[in-house]
């Protein structure tokens, strides 16, 4: 499933943002599952989770990410990390997996630092 996901223009631009394309394959691997999954518990494909994240207005048509759809997408995150079992680290890295896909796709979103406590 994870050969299939790349295929997505969303997952393309979040890997060469990011510079995953020359990342170790395990490390790859392990991105991709971790938004597979998400994908799953959002029941949307990655373009889709990008394009829930922006509206446009009604006046001129301009594409703004919603602050609504922000804390929705926040919400998602944190019972997706719940129901994975993740706690301490993992579940902050995780979570900023997801995170950091939709950063490299415009959407600005903050989660929690890890801290080692």
């Amino acid at each position: 499933m994870t050969e299939d996901i790349r295929a997505a223009d969303s997952v393309k631009r979040w890997f060469a943002s990011a510079g995953h394309d020359a990342a170790p394959a395990q490390t790859q691997e392990h991105y991709l599952h971790v938004l597979v999954q998400f994908s799953a518990h959002a029941g949307k494909p990655p373009d889709d989770l990008v394009a829930f994240c922006f509206l446009r207005k009604r006046g001129t048509g301009e594409r703004f990410v919603s602050v609504k759809r922000r804390v929705t997408m926040n919400e998602w995150i944190a019972a997706f990390v719940a129901e994975q079992g993740w706690r301490g680290k993992d579940a902050v890295a995780n979570a900023n997996i997801v995170r950091g896909f939709l950063i490299h796709n415009g959407v600005l979103i903050q989660g929690k630092v890890w801290t080692g406590s």
